[in-house]
């Protein structure tokens, strides 16, 4: 089964179930305590509802950033690791930087 991380009504990143999991689980404990409810909303589907996906379209700027900022935070931890994959990180990265929402200094 794969799974996708949804973006925006535009924009999906479709993703095997090894790379979903490997990007988002390891975003998942980059988020900031004060963020935690943007979290939980974008976790929703994966987590109450078992939906191999997580989705950023329905945050605001600033849920979209928090996420944003999880995912340098994951993707700074990460690159030193023998299980760095930095075509997944780039595309994601990629499609982050490229939304309407980013904030333009995160990456």
């Amino acid at each position: 089964m794969a799974g996708s991380i949804i973006v925006s009504e535009e924009t999906l990143i479709p993703l095997s179930t090894m790379g979903l999991y490997y990007l988002i689980e390891r975003i998942r404990l980059e988020f900031d305590e004060e963020d935690e409810p943007f979290k939980n909303e974008i976790y929703e589907t994966l987590d109450e509802q078992g939906m191999p996906f997580i989705v950023l379209r329905g945050q605001d700027r600033k849920g979209f950033n928090a996420f944003a900022k999880a995912t340098k935070l994951a993707y700074d931890k990460e690159r030193h690791e023998t299980s760095f994959s930095e075509l997944l990180w780039d595309n994601l990265i990629s499609k982050l930087t490229s939304d309407p929402r980013y904030a333009g200094d995160i990456f």
